[in-house]
């Protein structure tokens, strides 16, 4: 960042902080009957506090203080934006809540550009601190045990459940321990801090309650026949189980990518939203009598047979989508054509997941144009028909050429959901499906060899670039972009 800009945000940080001030010496005056009206009066204040400098209790500061402090962590962030991609919006406001503390109130800086600048160069250094490196474990439901016992979707490894457990068994053991002896250290800090020993733990309670909580969490898991294992590197914990939990439904998603939407229906992350375990049912008869049903779902494997040969066939499409998810593991910032596919992947995988036919039909739909569209232009119909034609006929995927009639039926089909006032029939819309999805399918796999051509080829194009090479595409084929890109067709 250039000293302008930095001077800027000093200024803008300095300003935050002046007013912060403003609003904590307003309610520090505030008589304690006055205090209690006000926030009888504006409940949501009361939870508007920051640290107490003397290191016991807290001080009101308000909501418009509150967001200044928000305005802070933003400021401190664009300092360092890469620590940004790493770190969550609640951490950083606490961060720079602690710094503001210490600087402005404890050590009473004279609030000037040069300790907003110290509040600011602080929270970073907490937040820095917070960056750890961690492999996390999520549980899944895949498919069947006829292949191998472990499968990789770029950085996300998949691991049958029993080889999980049997290679993790020493490591659990040991991690007993580690856990038992951190929990004993934090009850002793408690004791010192005040709580009666009577009431804390003993050490061999202790390692039974660390004991028991990790034996509750292995049942669980054990219920699901698969276990996702993701390393994410250098964030905040918060922000790593997100991204962790991110790359895992995209790896997922990539599977039904490269096999189908259809035959991968009931694969997912263990948490993801899916139809209840355990459904029950009644209902009255034409005479009144009630009856009752129950039901159960399968955590078992899912999917179809030879599905592992099937992954493999594709093994070009799957190192090139499996790659797109190293940066959200390791957040660094994500090229233009980067982030149209992770979306498009995004979109195919939930039109997949989605129980609505309308909503999946639009977000099919949504999927290819995010791949294939720079800019919107009137009459896109007929040229969101021609240009999916040309993308697939140039990677030799219109062999029957009915990829041109199917497009327009099926971009009729969303502008009628999203604009018009005619609905579809049932069998209209499972047919708008059926073709919206072997569309998205096929460009998402063309694009993952296609988009690999334009970033050798013009490095980083933007959305305006983007779309003049679409053009020049569907006016002269492929074979000039795999010349520039330096690739042999």
């Amino acid at each position: 960042m250039n000293a302008v800009t930095k001077e800027n945000v000093a200024k803008r940080a300095l300003k935050c902080i002046e007013f912060i001030n403003r609003q904590l010496l307003r309610f520090a005056k505030m008589p304690p009957n006055e205090l209690m009206a006000y926030l009888r009066k504006h409940p949501r204040e009361a939870f508007c506090q920051i640290p107490h400098p003397k290191g016991s209790g807290n001080l009101q500061c308000g909501s418009i203080a509150w967001n200044k402090l928000g305005e802070l962590a933003d400021l401190a962030l664009k300092l360092d934006t890469c620590l940004g991609r790493r770190v969550s919006s609640q951490q950083a406001r606490k961060a720079v809540t602690d710094a503001f503390v210490s600087k402005v109130l404890q050590e009473a800086h004279e609030a000037n550009q040069e300790t907003a600048m110290m509040v600011l160069q602080d929270a970073l250094a907490i937040l820095r601190n917070k960056l750890v490196v961690r492999e996390h474990y999520l549980p899944c439901v895949l498919f069947g045990d006829d292949a191998p016992t472990e499968f990789t979707v770029g950085p996300v490894t998949f691991t049958q459940n029993t080889m999980f457990f049997k290679d993790k068994k020493s490591v659990f053991r040991h991690s007993v321990d580690i856990n038992t002896n951190a929990h004993i250290k934090s009850v002793t800090a408690a004791i010192t801090q005040g709580f009666f020993r009577e009431n804390v733990p003993t050490p061999d309670e202790s390692r039974k309650f660390v004991g028991e909580f990790q034996k509750r969490a292995i049942k669980i898991y054990k219920d699901y026949p698969w276990v996702a294992s993701i390393k994410v590197t250098d964030c905040d914990e918060v922000t790593s189980q997100e991204r962790a939990i991110q790359a895992t439904e995209l790896a997922i998603h990539i599977i039904r990518i490269l096999l189908g939407a259809e035959p991968t229906r009931k694969i997912r992350l263990a948490w993801s939203r899916s139809n209840a375990l355990h459904t029950a049912h009644l209902y009255s008869d034409a005479d009144g009598v009630i009856h009752a049903s129950v039901g159960a779902n399968s955590l078992g494997p899912v999917g179809i047979i030879n599905w592992y040969k099937a992954l493999m066939k594709c093994d070009l499409e799957l190192a090139i989508l499996g790659s797109a998810l190293l940066p959200i593991v390791n957040p660094i910032e994500t090229s233009h054509l980067h982030q149209r596919l992770i979306d498009a992947i995004n979109w195919f995988g939930d039109a997949a997941t989605d129980s609505n036919p309308s909503s999946s039909i639009v977000k099919y739909v949504s999927a290819i144009e995010r791949l294939f569209f720079g800019k919107f232009e009137s009459g896109r119909t007929k040229v969101f028909a021609g240009r999916i034609k040309n993308i697939l006929d140039a990677f030799g995927c219109d062999g029957d050429h009915q990829v041109y009639d199917q497009a327009l039926k099926v971009y009729r089909a969303r502008s009628i959901l999203v604009h018009g006032e005619i609905y579809q029939t049932e069998d209209e819309a499972n047919e708008s499906i059926c073709l919206a999805s072997s569309l998205s399918r096929m460009c998402l796999l063309c694009s993952a060899q296609l988009y690999s051509m334009m970033q050798n080829a013009f490095d980083n194009p933007d959305a305006l670039a983007l779309e003049e090479i679409m053009k020049r595409i569907s006016a002269e084929g492929l074979d000039w972009l795999v010349d520039a890109a330096g690739f042999h067709k």
